[in-house]
Order: C-alpha cells, then sequence, then structure tokens
C-alpha cells in the first residue's frame, strides 16, 4: 500500500514539476518576447503584450539591436550582422535612387550624349541591386536575431 502512496506522490511531484515552470516561463516570454512592427517606413521593435517600444530603425536612425538583445550570445551574433549590413545597405541604395534621378534627368537633357544616359542607368541598376541585397541581408540578421533572443527566454 505505501508503495502505491509513494506512486502517487511522486506522480503528483512530477505533474507539478512541469506545470509551475512551464506557467512561469510562459508569463516571461509573453512579457519579454520581442517582435518587429512597422508605421510609415519606420520599424519598430516591441517587447511584451503591451507593444513597449525598445527600439526603432529608419533611415536616418538605428537602435543599437545588439544591446537590446543581449541576453542571448546568438541573438547577439545576429544583431551585429544586421549592423554591419544595415548602414552600408541603406547609403548604397540612397545612392542608386540619386543615381536614378540623375540618368532620368540627364535622359531629359537633348544635348547630353547617349552613353552617360546609359553609364548612369547601369550604375543605377547596380547600385540598387547591392543596397537593396545588403538591407535583405540585415533584415533578415535582424529577424534571426529576435527569433534567436525569444528562444532563449527563460
Amino acid at each position: 500500500m505505501w508503495r502505491l502512496h509513494l506512486f502517487w506522490i511522486a506522480w503528483v511531484f512530477v505533474l507539478t514539476a512541469e506545470v509551475i515552470p512551464m506557467a512561469a516561463e510562459g508569463q516571461s516570454y509573453e512579457q519579454n518576447a520581442l517582435r518587429l512592427e512597422t508605421n510609415f517606413g519606420d520599424v519598430r521593435i516591441v517587447r511584451g503584450i503591451e507593444g513597449t517600444i525598445v527600439g526603432r530603425i529608419g533611415v536616418f536612425r538605428g537602435v543599437d539591436v545588439t544591446q537590446v538583445v543581449a541576453a542571448s550570445p546568438n541573438a547577439v551574433a545576429e544583431a551585429r550582422e544586421f549592423q554591419r549590413n544595415y548602414r552600408p545597405g541603406t547609403v548604397v541604395l540612397g545612392l542608386g535612387l540619386i543615381s536614378l534621378g540623375a540618368s532620368v534627368g540627364a535622359a531629359q537633357i537633348q544635348n547630353v550624349s547617349s552613353g552617360i544616359t546609359t553609364g548612369l542607368t547601369i550604375a543605377t541598376f547596380g547600385l540598387i541591386a547591392y543596397g537593396g541585397s545588403k538591407l535583405q541581408r540585415a533584415y533578415n540578421a535582424l529577424h534571426k536575431s529576435l527569433w534567436w533572443y525569444n528562444r532563449d527566454l527563460k
């Protein structure tokens, strides 16, 4: 009979041990998980259900994502990849857009040779493609960084 009591006590202990950490973990996750929200070209990193903004990423400003995800080493590595690609991507893409304006303007001028217009057009496509690929790598790393951070929440 004492074996049956011991079995039930052990069984209750196992069930309770599993339920309590999961409940605490869920609450911690709900309060600390990070996600991205966009608003007119501005990307916000928000925390938890309340949606507390912990950083903004835009064309002219950016948050140090490594500080936001500092609790997870894997997330920090991905955040560094984001920062390594984001600024150069925006600068090169901006130069590509300026080059686009210059090539459209040069095409409208009668006395400009077609070689200049062609060169500006090729430069435009190259700059936009390179800047876009850098930005794509940056945002992929940002998403991975937030994923790692959320995965490592306790």
